[in-house]
C-alpha cells in the first residue's frame, strides 16, 4: 500500500516529464508549420529545460497529492511554477546562442504547457478515484505504541485504523481515541480472509509469542503488507521512533550512512566538495555586501567561531557570519526564543535567508563538516541531552551538515522535547543516507529558503 502511494507521485511525475517534452514539440511545430525533432535539434537545452520544471514543480508542492489536483489555488501554483520554469529557462539559454530557443516557441510554451499539465491531472483524477478509498490499518497491540500510532495515522486522510486487536482481557471494549479494541489477535485471519484491511501494524514492546507470529506469518502470506511499528511509523513520517524502538531494532534494522560503501567513503565527499567550492564561488558577492552590512550595523568581528560536537564526538570550529550583539552569545538564557534580542538587524536578514551559514562550507573543504547531516551542536547540548534523549549519540555517527533532514522538518528549538524529536529525523537520516535523500534534502532547502517552511 505505502509502495501504491509512491507509484501514484511516480505516475504523475512520469507524465508531466512526457508532456514537458511534448509541450517543446508542439510548440516548434505550430510556430514552425512543421515537424521538427527538438530532442535532437536542442538536446542540452531540452534536457535542462525537463530538469528545471521537474525541480521547480518539486519546490513549489506540485507533486502534494493530499490537494485536488484541480483546485483553483492548486493550478494557480502550478501556473506560477510554469512562469518561473519558462522564464528561468528563457533567461540561462539566452546567454548559449546554439542552445537558444526562439521567443516565440518560448511564449507559445507558456500557454500550452499548462493546459497539457492541466488535462493530464484530470486525467489522471478520473482513473485514480477509484484508488481514493483510505488505507484500512490493523493495530495488533492496544498499548503505549499501538496508541502513538494510531494517533499519528489519524493525521492522514489515506489511511483508517479499523482498530485494535490485543490478548489483554482488560482492553477488550476499550476505546482509544475514536479507535476501538474489536478484540484479541484471533481474529486477524478471519479479518484477512474477508479482505477486512490491507495492512497490519504489529505494535507489541514485549516480544511476540511464538503463536502470535505464526497468525502474523500466516497474515502476510495472504496478501496482507505487515510491518513492525517503527518501520511502518518510519515510512510514513519519516522519522525513528526513539520511545518504541529497542536494542534489538537497532541491532537489526539496516543503516545506509554507517555503511562503508562507495558513496558514503567516496560519493559523498566529492559532492561535498563540489557544492562547498561552487557554492563559495557563487555566493561571493553576496558575502562581501553581508560583510558590509555586518560591520554597519554593529560592532567586533564579521565572523563567529565556536566549538562543535562533530563525527565521532570530535570537536571542531565552526564558522558563521556573526549575527548576535559582539559578546552576548553565550547568553543562553535567550536561546530558541522568536524574538532573541541579541540578534542585530542585519542579523535578522542573514537568518532569515540562511546567508549566515554560507561560511560553514570552509568547515566542509575541512572535512569537518557536509553540506546534508545532522545539525551540529554545542558540547553543553550534548551532554545535557545525551542524558535524556535514548540513542542520542547516535547522531553523531556521520558528519554533521550545513543543512539536514531535521532542520528542513522541525523547528529549532533547545528544549529536551525539541531534540528528542529533531533526532527521530536524524536517525531516519543515518538510516536511509544516500545520493538521492541528500539530492532531496537539498531540493527542500531551497524550498525552505525560499517560502520559509522549516527550521529558524
Amino acid at each position: 500500500m505505502l509502495k501504491r502511494l509512491r507509484r501514484k507521485k511516480l505516475v504523475l511525475a512520469g507524465g508531466d516529464f512526457l508532456l514537458i517534452l511534448a509541450s517543446f514539440y508542439l510548440s516548434y511545430a505550430i510556430r514552425h508549420g512543421a515537424y521538427i525533432n527538438v530532442l535532437f535539434s536542442y538536446t542540452v537545452a531540452l534536457v535542462f529545460s525537463v530538469i528545471v520544471f521537474i525541480s521547480l514543480f518539486y519546490i513549489v508542492d506540485v507533486y502534494n497529492l493530499e490537494r485536488k489536483l484541480y483546485r483553483i489555488n492548486y493550478l494557480l501554483r502550478l501556473a506560477v511554477a510554469i512562469i518561473i520554469a519558462n522564464t528561468v529557462i528563457a533567461v540561462a539559454l539566452y546567454f548559449f546562442d546554439p542552445l537558444r530557443y526562439s521567443r516565440a516557441v518560448i511564449t507559445l510554451n507558456y500557454p500550452i504547457i499548462f493546459l497539457l499539465l492541466f488535462f493530464w491531472r484530470y486525467i489522471y483524477e478520473e482513473f485514480f478515484r477509484h484508488e481514493r478509498a483510505p488505507v484500512r490499518v490493523l493495530i495488533v497491540g492496544a498499548g503505549t505504541t499501538g496508541k502513538k500510532m494510531c494517533v499519528d495515522l489519524d493525521k492522514y486522510d489515506y489511511f483508517k485504523v479499523i482498530g485494535f486487536l490485543d490478548d489483554d482481557e482488560e482492553k477488550k471494549g476499550l476505546v482509544i481515541g475514536s479507535t476501538k479494541v474489536i478484540g484479541d489477535t484471533n481474529m486477524l485471519m478471519p479479518l484477512v480472509e474477508n479482505n477486512k484491511i490491507d495492512i497490519v501494524v504489529i505494535a507489541v514492546t514485549h516480544g511476540a509469542s511464538p503463536l502470535l507470529l505464526t497468525k502474523i506469518m500466516n497474515a502476510k502470506f495472504n496478501g496482507v503488507d505487515t510491518y513492525d511499528m517503527p518501520t511502518f511509523y518510519e515510512h510514513i513520517t519519516g522519522k525513528i521512533p526513539i520511545l518504541h524502538i529497542s536494542d534489538s531494532w537497532l541491532g537489526y534494522a539496516d543503516f545506509y550512512g554507517i555503511r562503508k560503501n562507495v558513496y558514503n567513503t567516496k560519493g559523498k565527499v566529492i559532492l561535498d566538495m563540489l557544492i562547498a567550492v561552487l557554492g563559495i564561488v557563487v555566493s561571493l558577492p553576496l558575502m562581501i555586501v553581508s560583510v558590509m552590512a555586518i560591520k554597519m550595523w554593529s560592532r567586533g568581528p564579521v565572523l563567529f567561531l565556536q566549538e562543535r560536537v562533530g563525527k565521532n564526538m570530535k570537536i571542531f570550529k565552526i564558522v558563521k557570519f556573526r549575527t548576535m550583539e559582539n559578546g552576548r552569545e553565550n547568553e543562553r538564557n535567550f536561546a530558541g526564543l522568536k524574538n532573541d534580542p541579541r540578534i542585530t538587524k542585519a542579523g535578522l536578514v542573514l537568518r532569515l535567508f540562511r546567508i549566515d551559514e554560507i561560511p560553514q562550507l570552509w568547515n566542509v573543504l575541512k572535512g569537518e563538516m557536509s553540506v546534508v547531516g545532522p545539525r551540529s551542536l554545542i558540547k553543553e547540548e550534548v551532554d545535557v541531552f545525551a542524558d535524556k534523549v535514548p540513542y542520542f549519540s547516535l547522531r553523531h555517527s556521520v558528519k554533521p551538515g550545513i543543512t539536514g533532514w531535521a532542520q528542513v522538518n522541525y523547528k529549532h528549538g533547545v528544549e529536551v522535547k525539541d531534540a528528542s524529536e529533531k533526532l527521530q529525523h536524524d536517525l531516519f537520516y543515518v538510516k536511509n543516507l544516500s545520493l538521492m535523500l541528500d539530492l532531496h534534502i537539498i531540493i527542500k532547502t531551497l524550498k525552505v529558503v525560499l517560502f520559509g517552511k522549516g527550521a529558524r
